[in-house]
């Protein structure tokens, strides 16, 4: 017994705490509830679907813009009374008075963040379980769809380690990591100091103290808006991700049975990953689907080694593998550059015109649910 719970226990201890809480909540909220059975995959959305995932993800954006709204509006007043405190006749503060006032201020305001982040964290993981069951999919039942949903939930990143015989970081610049790392950080503040700048400018000095306490309300609840959006977008591209992997495995079942073939089908995904610069759940799912890195060639990852093998496969296996390639860069849901550069690639190494509007039609197509995929690309692995 003791030697069966170490694994578990190793695995356990390497999930962040935040995600172990998350994992928690989404099961208590998912405890006693069925789902009928589905009429079509997950990946494909039914008017219904849409209609009450539209309702769920517009609910989650306003609860969200609210709360930030009422936090930088308290925010505001406590700091706004303080100053006033400062400059109070006929008798203003003392110095220690002053710092007593602030410091109180101060830990006021922290508190009014924390219940803020903690609110808006919690709607998330609610929204993110009203979303998934909305989509037709149990978020329980497997463990690495509810550990994806979590994760979107609660924005924590993809996996950039090397995992699955595939490193994500091969062709990353530490330095343009570290970079982007600090703008996304930065980014509210950022944005209060351009707001300020410009109210500035437009209102004089008439009423510019007063409108400049007030910018950071707008603000707060613009970003948590937006923020929401992202995280309501990223939960239902990685609740329908597992499905759609299987509906293209399944289609590639028919893949040359070939080593060159399938060792090139596995590599294209790997690709896309490297390409992607992190390991979204919804290629793991893919790759997993594929028979795993554990089935592919030696340096799995290598572009130049799928660009080399591209050339020596029949028409019909350049055909498929780049269709496999398609889908796996657009199963996570965005285009990146270096994916649509990947795709370019492949097409010239496999003699074949680069068409970016079927790899933006079956983006498209796989983010908004539709039941059938762009045809240009499906005669491929037809």
């Amino acid at each position: 017994m003791e030697r069966a719970g170490r694994p578990r226990a190793a695995r356990l201890n390497r999930v962040p705490l935040l995600e172990r809480a998350g994992l928690a909540y989404l099961g208590r909220l998912a405890r006693g509830r069925t789902l009928p059975p589905a009429a079509d995959p997950v990946h494909v959305l039914n008017p219904d679907e849409q209609r009450e995932l539209r309702r769920v993800e517009r609910g989650a954006i306003a609860r969200a813009a609210l709360a930030g709204a009422v936090s930088a509006l308290c925010g505001v007043g406590i700091v706004t009374w303080v100053a006033r405190l400062r400059g109070a006749e006929p008798e203003p503060l003392g110095d220690a008075a002053q710092f007593a006032a602030w410091t109180l201020a101060m830990t006021w305001v922290a508190a009014i963040c924390a219940l803020e982040i903690a609110y808006v964290y919690r709607d998330a993981l609610r929204s993110v379980h009203a979303l998934s069951r909305a989509a037709g999919l149990d978020p329980l039942a497997a463990e690495p769809v509810a550990s994806a949903l979590v994760r979107a939930a609660l924005e924590l990143p993809c996996d950039t380690g090397p995992a699955h015989g595939v490193d994500p970081g091969r062709e990353s610049s530490r330095l343009r990591v570290v970079v982007a790392s600090l703008l996304y950080k930065a980014k509210i503040a950022l944005t209060t100091v351009l707001l300020k700048v410009a109210v500035r400018r437009v209102l004089g000095r008439a009423v510019v103290r007063v409108a400049l306490e007030l910018v950071a309300v707008p603000v707060a609840a613009a970003w948590n808006g937006w923020v929401a959006w992202r995280v309501m977008r990223e939960a239902r591209v990685r609740a329908m991700g597992p499905s759609f992997a299987r509906e293209v495995a399944a289609a590639l079942a028919g893949l040359d049975p070939a080593p060159l073939a399938r060792d090139a089908a596995r590599r294209a995904v790997a690709c896309a990953i490297v390409r992607t610069r992190e390991l979204h759940p919804n290629q793991a799912a893919l790759l997993a689907e594929l028979g795993g890195a554990e089935a592919g060639p030696p340096a799995l990852d290598d572009p130049a080694a799928l660009l080399a093998a591209l050339p020596l496969l029949p028409e019909a296996g350049r055909h498929q593998v780049l269709a496999l390639l398609a889908a796996a860069t657009v199963i996570d849901g965005r285009l990146t550059r270096g994916e649509r550069r990947l795709w370019r690639d492949a097409c010239a190494a496999s003699g074949l015109p680069a068409t970016h509007e079927d790899l933006d039609a079956l983006r498209e197509a796989f983010v908004e649910g539709r039941p059938r995929l762009p045809s240009a690309l499906r005669a491929a692995w037809a």
